[in-house]
């Protein structure tokens, strides 16, 4: 019963940080998102550059928000299983701010970038040739792939989905990094 109570503690510290962090997080995503669409307007190259520029800024926030929940107690460190989830949470929530701002960009700011960002693969799909399947099965897999490709809930749910491993892999490297880190100093 204690040691429900105790593992019940963790998590709901690991859940309070990961918000919190993680509203900062996206809100970062949020900014970072802005300079995409700006260049998608075509007004400069340069603010295309500063966006890819800024997943640098994502990998650095990530390892300042590990180190802060890691070391919270000095003399405790959190554990490699907590501090991964505690990163796939982070990562999770800060998901939400980045898929609203890509919502917002896909059917209020420039519905029309939607449609030229998925044209490719669709060509793609027309131009797949038919493998031993009968025509109407053939027809109907370009059917079911195309409406996949085109969905923008989809869309927006495969980037949600890359986050999270996003916060997964950073979690595990992050983990042999600061360990290493802390152990030789």
């Amino acid at each position: 019963m204690e040691n429900e109570k105790k593992i019940e503690g963790i998590f709901s510290v690991i859940n309070k940080y990961a918000m919190y962090y993680g509203l900062l997080l996206g809100a970062f995503w949020v900014f970072r998102y802005l300079f995409f669409i700006v260049a998608g307007a075509g007004v400069s190259d340069r603010f295309l550059f500063l966006f890819y520029l800024l997943n640098i800024g994502t990998l650095l926030l990530m390892y300042v928000f590990f180190n802060k929940f890691k070391f919270l107690d000095e003399s405790k460190p959190k554990g490699a299983i907590y501090c991964i989830f505690f990163m796939v949470l982070m990562s999770f929530y800060a998901s939400f701010l980045e898929g609203a701002i890509m919502y917002a960009h896909f059917k209020f700011i420039d519905p029309a970038y939607f449609s030229s960002l998925v044209s490719t693969s669709l060509k793609a799909i027309e131009a797949t040739p038919r493998m031993g399947t009968d025509e109407a099965q053939y027809a109907m897999v370009k059917e079911i792939v195309g409406s996949i490709y085109s969905s923008k809930f989809i869309y927006i749910a495969i980037e949600f989905v890359k986050n999270i491993i996003l916060g997964l892999f950073l979690g595990v490297i992050l983990n042999f990094v600061v360990a290493n880190v802390k152990k030789s100093s």
